[in-house]
């Protein structure tokens, strides 16, 4: 008999069973309907998280139904109470939400959109989630509760008190807003610049030295100072850094971010003064290296870009650079 905890994968059975041998044809049509086409996690994280929403959300024209309606129709062998509860799983809802309280598989979270509490119930293979963590997700309703769907992304709750935890949840928050920044193949210096909060843009300004009173002017300062010093600029940065150049740039000049994930990325939304927390943060902060979301296919990706305009400077500091140390 199927039960809730039995039930997605009797729905995932029926669906393997029915649409196979659709399914590379189901996903070229429907991909880029997908809510959450653009989440950065592994490759297998995403292909589970997709066919959750192919098979609970998505109505296919040629039936009117999602394929889990089609499996509520059609299974006899059902709890009392499962074909409704299984009818509501369409009705996701998707957002932030804080955990408020928990006890073994039930969580007590609230929607940070719309501050609704809801009750959840975490699948059997998750841990325990304790107090005072992000979830970003969706959920479903299911008879009187709710159930989590799909990959979901747990971090800690900027609703902490603790000040030092509340401002590192509110800097990463901030960042990852900016590493959101939409990049094609020819984003120049100035567009993606001027995407950036004025606090970046005035910082920059210090360490090269510059006095311009807007932001756009500012920026193109910026620009024509590490174009017309770009030797010394490469020069001077961490060695680390320098190797993270040259592996974009031996790319083409960007890369998905997960080539970098040797170097060490700690990157704060308030910068010390004439502090770099590491080097892919030293590149950014000083204009050298961009991170924000490009599309490959279907698909978004974040990525590393070295600025067009500094590209041709910057080979053969590095080059020579990377013969010496051959050489020596």
């Amino acid at each position: 008999m199927i039960t809730e905890e039995t039930m997605s994968q009797a729905i995932f059975e029926y669906a393997i069973e029915k649409y196979g041998d659709r399914v590379e044809e189901l996903y070229q049509r429907f991909s880029t309907e997908f809510p959450e086409n653009d989440w950065d996690i592994p490759d297998d994280a995403w292909e589970k998280n997709y066919l959750c929403w192919l098979f609970f959300e998505k109505v296919l024209p040629e039936t009117g139904q999602t394929i889990a309606e089609e499996f509520a129709e059609a299974s006899k062998d059902m709890a009392p109470g499962m074909k409704q509860n299984i009818l509501q799983m369409k009705n996701m809802i998707r957002s932030n939400f804080a955990v408020i309280s928990g006890k073994d598989r039930f969580l007590k979270i609230k929607d940070l959109e719309d501050q609704t509490v809801y009750d959840v119930t975490l699948p059997r293979e998750v841990p325990s989630i304790p107090p005072n963590k992000l979830l970003t997700g969706r959920i479903h309703p299911f008879g009187d509760h709710y159930r989590f769907t799909g990959i979901f992304v747990i971090k800690t709750t900027p609703l902490i008190l603790d000040p030092e935890i509340f401002m590192n949840a509110f800097e990463t928050g901030q960042v990852d807003k900016i590493e959101n920044i939409q990049l094609r193949k020819g984003s120049t210096f100035q567009s993606v610049m001027n995407k950036y909060p004025s606090h970046w843009i005035d910082w920059m300004c210090k360490h090269y030295r510059i006095k311009e009173r807007l932001k756009k002017d500012k920026i193109c300062k910026i620009e024509s100072k590490l174009t017309a010093e770009i030797e010394i600029i490469v020069n001077g940065l961490f060695e680390q850094s320098k190797d993270a150049l040259r592996l974009c740039l031996a790319q083409g000049g960007f890369v998905k971010y997960g080539m970098l994930k040797s170097f060490d990325d700690d990157m704060r939304f308030f910068w010390d003064e004439g502090k770099c927390e590491s080097p892919i943060a030293e590149l950014r902060q000083k204009g050298l290296l961009f991170v924000g979301k490009m599309g490959f296919g279907d698909r978004n990706y974040k990525i590393a870009f070295v600025p067009n305009e500094l590209r041709d400077g910057m080979r053969p500091i590095l080059a020579s650079k990377s013969m010496q140390t051959a050489l020596g």
